[in-house]
């Protein structure tokens, strides 16, 4: 997983995590096309709020607010890609924003389609809660996500986080309206999964 890493982070060197398969590091602008294969497909973003990226420069601004955001502090995404691979992006996963008055974040990611059923969100959300809770010194992790997806309820209910409420109707999309599932993981519960 992270490793025997104590010292809290700091934001100097953008942290690389390695799992059994996967190496998650940070996302460059040579990501770009990659990033708008895994944003572009309807498969993949059908969940989101938001619509499939119809371009190339869509791609490019995400890429812009990722790198901006980790400059501010405010957010920390890493790229998914394939341990010993092309190097090449198959997904994206960290954390959207960092609260560290609460010791909160909250939890986003997505994943190529070619990819799914492989277990590879679950192996890299993992490493990523793992560090949060190690290295960012979280309390507690938060994650929403749409009623209607079965797969990503299904990937936090195996990571441990407990179904705290719905927001009903609460975004509109492809003319109708749909509930928010909301969902948090405390460092206590995580613990007790992972154990010594």
């Amino acid at each position: 997983m992270v490793g025997a890493m104590s010292t809290r982070f700091d934001f100097t060197e953008f942290p690389r995590l390695k799992t059994e398969r996967l190496l998650l590091r940070e996302i460059t602008f040579r990501d770009t096309e990659a990033v708008f294969r895994i944003r572009g497909d309807y498969r993949v973003t059908r969940h989101n709020i938001g619509a499939a990226y119809q371009s190339v420069a869509e791609a490019r601004r995400l890429v812009e607010e990722i790198r901006k955001s980790y400059r501010l502090k405010t957010e920390l995404r890493w790229g998914i890609t394939l341990l010993g691979g092309e190097n090449t992006v198959i997904g994206m996963c960290g954390y959207n924003f960092w609260q560290r008055t609460d010791q909160r974040a909250s939890l986003g990611y997505d994943l190529a389609f070619a990819y799914w059923g492989q277990g590879m969100m679950r192996e890299a959300a993992a490493a990523i809660l793992h560090f949060g809770f190690e290295r960012m010194d979280l309390n507690r992790i938060e994650a929403d996500v749409g009623a209607g997806n079965t797969a990503s309820i299904k990937l936090l209910d195996t990571l441990g986080f407990q179904h705290e409420g719905t927001q009903r109707e609460h975004y509109y999309e492809e003319e109708e309206f749909h509930d928010l599932r909301l969902y948090g993981l405390l460092r206590r519960e995580w613990d007790l999964k992972t154990g010594p």
